[in-house]
Parts: structure tokens; C-alpha cells; sequence
């Protein structure tokens, strides 16, 4: 998957060439293998570029061996830095492009009168692996009501941090549940297929994914969907990470299978292999893709220590989690070579390698390295802290761990962990959290418990669980200001009585919030009538203990009109009107 010889050999007869015209970027990179045939071809600068959109369509050449002269459109981006060409039809699989730039361009751009050429080969043949459905659609349902989700049973509660649980346990289907720090569910929604990562975005909004539809969703305060996050150039989006940025642009992730004669790198490998890479990157607000990273450019296949490289279908890399660095790069996590990679944003070249068969640093108090990570993470103090899934630990032990890395001198210091007493394993799965506090929240993956939020001396605050064979993939937990969902700040204390509190706000398009108060446990019922008795909605029907809980009602698919909702909790029963104006 490295750079192979002739893509060195192109990089030393085009190197010159792209140092003296400013291309401090080029997507596909020259000499690389594996190319999507849907992707676009962009050209970064160290410098903006204000030729017109025609002038530069003129001075760019791009031509297959098998699907010839490629006509196509130029768009601007990453503050005119960038431009990306974008063909109007598809490469043909198994052909070789090239991509001419022309002295025009290039004298324009660095006073450099002499053309530049570069090529890229496309995939051999097209894979059906994870291919979208026909009949593929939005699972997300229920979104406005606390559902029967399944049980959570908290064993530790000793004054855990401010903020919202994020979980998503899965048993068949996959809950997207938001719990106060008391582990209680507050709002949740379901969905038919596997979600796994549901968190809160930059700003006040949230996302999830939908493992039917292939995208992460954005939803807004009220949890209503506002945008859609997905790969470009070809590439199916993976579960395992979404970041929107602040500019609204988002990096993302996927997996992509190619065939290789495994045979040519180990002895008797398969002929036709299917090897999964990683690709990363990062979309404008367009879903134009603005930068690309992929794993076959920089990776040996063969840095996948664990995997059996004889097998049929090898997971060669498995990238888990993105970070952007607080210089602005990239920080990349992947299992299956037990690293975590460092990548420049601007040229996309690593800037290190922490762990597995080429780590850069030598640890220094840390005798037993990661295993199959997760979650590797850039804290405020300037630390990184991964989930250490620990399969190649013996005995098998999971723990969180935070690594102090000095860059320069490449040395890795472990300046905190936190191993479970008894040892938890989860093979798989799994996240770690530092949060404002200092608190540490630990979601353990593929086992149980679920989550343990332990304190920096490595107390446990709070832990909880799912029943067995009920995984949440990740966990996390915000602080988050005015919330919809949360209980009213003023009040402090358990209710005195039982009580139904008017709907805000009243009338309502088509989203408001209804709070209910409850004494003591209770069987409790909240549920939405027509003015003419009939039943629109149930919207709590479970066992709740003690407390002032919040539930929002989304009159999205409902006509304007009058409704009733009725609260009941043992004995217990109150009625009230809402109005929907549409």
C-alpha cells in the first residue's frame, strides 16, 4: 500500500518540479494505485489563485488510457488555494490517467514556464462490498419521545461530572439515547440499523449515523434533522467518525476494498485478494472534497502485524478515529497496524508514527505497548489519550491511557492510565473521554460494564451497564447550556408532588418541550390525543423514579389543530391542551 517504486521514481523526476511551482498538494498522488474512478483531481497551492475558472479549465489536460480526453469543471476552494477538477464522467477501471498542467498555470502561480505531469492508476475492477440497497430508507423514528429502551443498570453513583450521557446501545436494533448524569434517559430515538457514534457536533448540534443510508446525520437543538454528512469521490462513508468543523466543512471516513495479488507481497497469499484501506477527508459545505488521505499512498499492507495476510479478505488498516491537532493536522487511529498517525493537512505527508511495527518514539515508562486502539485524542493539556483495547495484552486487559509525547525528541511518556479492578477486556469498540473536570469517562466497548467515569486519582464516579449482549460502541457525555431536554436549573431537590407543566412554546411550529414531575417511582404515561379522544402519540410509557424529566414533541407529521396530552403516574392523573400552528 506504500508508496510503491514507481511511484518513487515519479516523485524524484517531479519533485523539483512541484517545489519550484508552489503545489504543495496533489490528490490523486502521482504514481498512486487503487484510484476510485469517481475521483476528482485536486491541485493545492501555497498561495491563492485568481485566474478565472475558464483560463484554468485551459490549462489543465486530463486523459485515460482507456476512457481518453476527460472534459470536466473547475471549482475553487479552501480559500482559493485549491483548485479541484471535476470530470464529468467517470474514469474507466484499470486504465492510467494523466494529468497535464500547463507553463500557463504554473507561470501564472511561480513565474515557472515548463509544464507538469504527473499520472495515477484507477482500481482494477469495481467491488460490491457494502453496496447501497434499492430500497434503502431513513431509519430514524421516534424522535421526540423517551422510548422503552433497554434497562441500565447503575452500579457506582458517587457524584459523577456535570453533563449528558450519549449512548447508543445495540440489540438488534440501535437506540440513540441521551441519559442525565444519573444514567436516567432523557430523550431518545431508534433506528432500524447499527448507529454507533451519536455525539454533539461544534456548536449547539448533534449527529449520528445511519448505517442503512451510509451517512452521519446532523440534528439541531430539537432534534430535528438539518444536513446530511457524506463522502465524495466515490467512496462509501464508514460509522467510525464524523467531526464538523466550525467552518461547516466535515472530515470523515472511509473503507475501501481492493482486489490485490497478495501473492506478489507474501508467499502464498491469495491471488485476489480483497484488502481494505482507509481513507480520509475532509468536505466543504458542498461535499466538495477538499482534501483526501489515503491509506494506500502511505501504508505497507504487510504493517498489519495481527492479520492473517494469507486470508482472502484482509482489514489492513482499520482507522477508528480522527482528530484535528491543535496545529491544525490530523491525528488518525488505526487498529489493525496498533498506531496512531500524524498527518499533515496542508500535503498530506505523515508527520509521525506512535506505536506498532513503525513507531517513531521510544517509550519511557511504558513497558507493554497499545493493542487495536480506539479514540485517539489531543487533550487541553497537550497530551494524547487513546482507549487501549489491549488483544495482544496478556493476559487480555483493556485500559484508557494518556501518553505525553515529546515530538522533537520522539519520546512517549505515559503520565496516566486507568486498568479496571477486576480487569475489563473489550475487544472491540469502546472510547475514552477527558472531561472539563478532569473526570475521565471510559466506554468500554464489546463488554460489560458499559461506561465508569473515574476521577484523575482513579476512583470510580459513576458506572453503569447494559444487559448482556446489549454494546453501546461509544460513550460520551457534554455539558451543554440550555438544553431542551434538561431539567429545569432552577430547582433543586426531588418534587414534593406530582405534576403536568404547560407545553413551551404554546402554540408551537412544530417542535416544544413538555416537563412532568414525579414524587416517587411510578409507572408513567404521557400521551398525545386529537381534539377528538384519539391517540397521535405516546410519549412515555415506563418506570421512572423521582424526579423532573422533559420530553420534546415534534408536530411534524400532524395537521395543525388542537391537541390534549395526558400524564398519568400511578394513581396520579393531569391533563392539558397544546395548540400546533403551522
Amino acid at each position: 500500500m506504500k508508496k510503491i517504486e514507481l511511484f518513487i521514481l515519479l516523485f524524484f523526476l517531479f519533485s523539483n518540479t512541484i517545489l519550484k511551482s508552489n503545489i504543495v498538494y496533489l490528490d490523486p498522488k502521482p504514481g498512486s494505485e487503487y484510484v476510485n474512478i469517481e475521483n476528482t483531481i485536486t491541485i493545492g497551492f501555497d498561495k491563492q489563485v485568481t485566474l478565472t475558472k475558464d483560463i484554468i479549465l485551459k490549462c489543465i489536460r486530463v486523459e485515460g488510457s482507456k476512457s481518453s480526453l476527460h472534459k470536466g469543471q473547475i471549482i475553487l476552494c479552501s480559500n482559493n488555494s485549491k483548485i479541484i477538477f471535476k470530470p464529468f464522467k467517470s474514469f474507466d477501471y484499470g486504465e492510467k490517467v494523466v494529468v497535464n498542467i500547463t507553463g500557463e498555470l504554473l507561470k501564472y502561480i511561480s513565474n515557472n514556464k515548463h509544464d507538469f505531469s504527473c499520472s495515477f492508476n484507477t482500481s482494477k475492477q469495481k467491488i460490491e462490498i457494502n453496496p447501497f440497497a434499492s430500497n434503502e430508507i431513513d431509519s430514524y423514528s421516534q424522535m421526540n419521545s423517551i422510548l422503552i429502551t433497554p434497562p441500565f443498570n447503575v452500579t457506582v453513583n458517587s457524584n459523577p461530572s456535570d453533563g449528558y450521557l450519549f449512548l447508543t446501545p445495540y440489540n438488534g436494533k440501535s437506540y440513540l439515547i441521551i441519559s442525565d448524569k444519573n444514567g436516567i434517559p432523557l430523550w431518545s430515538a431508534i433506528l432500524q440499523s447499527f448507529s454507533g457514534d451519536f455525539k454533539k457536533q461544534s456548536g449547539n448540534n448533534f449527529s449520528y449515523f445511519d448505517g442503512a443510508l451510509k451517512k452521519h446525520f446532523e440534528l439541531d437543538y430539537n432534534f430535528i434533522k438539518t444536513d446530511s454528512f457524506y463522502c465524495g469521490n466515490g467512496y462509501t462513508t464508514d460509522i467510525h467518525e464524523l467531526r464538523v468543523l466550525s467552518n461547516g466543512y466535515a472530515l470523515l471516513m472511509a473503507y475501501d476494498t481492493q482486489v490485490v495479488d497478495m501473492s506478489k507481497i507474501i508467499t502464498g497469499g491469495d491471488t485476489a485478494a480483497l484488502v481494505f484501506g482507509t481513507i480520509i477527508q475532509e468536505v466543504d459545505d458542498n461535499n466538495n472534497v477538499v482534501f483526501q488521505w489515503r491509506s494506500w499512498d502511505h501504508f505497507e499492507i504487510t504493517d498489519a502485524l495481527h492479520e492473517n495476510l494469507l486470508a482472502h479478505k484482509i482489514d489492513a488498516v482499520h482507522g477508528n478515529s480522527i482528530d484535528v491537532d491543535t496545529d491544525n493536522n490530523l491525528i488518525l487511529s488505526s487498529r489493525h497496524l496498533d498506531e496512531v498517525t500524524k498527518i499533515n493537512r496542508t500535503t498530506g505527508d505523515i508527520i509521525w508514527r506512535f506505536g506498532g511495527l513503525n513507531n517513531q518514539f521510544t517509550y519511557l515508562n511504558d513497558s507493554i505497548p497499545f493493542h487495536y486502539q480506539h479514540a485517539a485524542r489531543r487533550i487541553s493539556n497537550g497530551n494524547i489519550t487513546i482507549y487501549d483495547n489491549g488483544n495482544f495484552h496478556t493476559p487480555h486487559y483493556s485500559r484508557a491511557a494518556e501518553y505525553h509525547l515529546d515530538e522533537v525528541n520522539k519520546t512517549a511518556e505515559l503520565v496516566w492510565q486507568y486498568i479496571h479492578t477486576p480487569i475489563i477486556y473489550g475487544f472491540w469498540g469502546g472510547f475514552v473521554q477527558r472531561l472539563p473536570g478532569g473526570n475521565t469517562l471510559i466506554s468500554w466497548g464489546g463488554t460489560n460494564p458499559t461506561i465508569t467515569e473515574v476521577t484523575p486519582s482513579g476512583n470510580i464516579a459513576f458506572e453503569g451497564s447494559y444487559p448482556s449482549g446489549v454494546y453501546t460502541y461509544r460513550a460520551y457525555k457534554f455539558q451543554i447550556e440550555n438544553f431542551p431536554i434538561a431539567v429545569n436549573g432552577n430547582q433543586t431537590g426531588l418534587p414534593e408532588s406530582f405534576s403536568l407543566e404547560q407545553n413551551y412554546p404554546n402554540p408551537f411550529n412544530p417542535v416544544t418541550k413538555i416537563n412532568f414531575n414525579i414524587a416517587s417511582s411510578s409507572f408513567v404515561e404521557l400521551t398525545v390525543f386529537d381534539i377528538l379522544g384519539r391517540e397521535v402519540r405516546k410519549l412515555v410509557s415506563e418506570n421512572k423514579s423521582a424526579g423532573r424529566y422533559s420530553v420534546i414533541f415534534d408536530g411534524n407529521q400532524i395537521s395543525s389543530g388542537i391537541y390534549i396530552y395526558k400524564f398519568t403516574a400511578g394513581n396520579y392523573s393531569e391533563t392539558r391542551k397544546m395548540i400546533l400552528l403551522k
